[in-house]
């Protein structure tokens, strides 16, 4: 009994956790998409085009922006900036895949996606730390098409030495089969 009151409890658990992620997720304004597939395909030149946001968390802050010194202070107000972490891939060659994970961030004031520098000057200690967290995330390539590529270099000239050039180049069953010496007995 307590085995299926610990399970019950885990399941219900799991279905709350699972679902606030869907719902932080859901939780974005709707130019962001747009904003973050037109940054993507400027930031990187081998993007591809095939881009599914897939948004594990994010998260809103109000945020000021700060005027460095020597720079006149701009009058704008408190802005709202989207957070999200977004996982995308770039391809090179049609070979060398790549998948991405990295931290996004918003403006969904002035509907931009801002640069590591601007969020460097809103100075919000929420942004820092959610960038924090996926700080071990990053760029991870694909090796399995690679890893077959080089398998090929050492099963090719294996299959030629052990099992074609057998075939080929057998001259002792030629001379048997055209009885190129005059032999027709077998030897025991």
């Amino acid at each position: 009994m307590l085995k299926r009151v610990t399970a019950a409890m885990m399941a219900f658990a799991l279905m709350l956790t699972g679902g606030a992620g869907v719902l932080a997720a859901t939780e974005k304004p709707e130019g962001m998409d747009k904003a973050i597939e037109k940054h993507l395909e400027e930031e990187y030149y081998d993007y591809n085009k095939k881009y599914e946001p897939k948004y594990s968390e994010t998260i809103k802050v109000e945020a000021t922006p700060q005027a460095e010194e020597g720079e006149e202070a701009e009058a704008s107000g408190p802005i709202t900036v989207y957070a999200s972490l977004v996982e995308f891939q770039t391809v090179r060659d049609n070979i060398f895949t790549f998948a991405h994970r990295e931290v996004v961030y918003y403006d969904a004031t002035n509907e931009k996606v801002l640069t590591g520098t601007e969020v460097g000057k809103l100075q919000n200690e929420e942004l820092t730390q959610f960038k924090e967290q996926f700080a071990h995330l990053g760029k991870k390539m694909n090796i399995g098409w690679i890893m077959f590529l080089h398998a090929l270099i050492l099963i090719v000239p294996a299959y030629l030495m052990f099992v074609w050039s057998n075939q080929v180049y057998s001259s002792t069953s030629f001379q048997i089969r055209n009885n190129l010496y005059n032999q027709k007995h077998t030897f025991n």
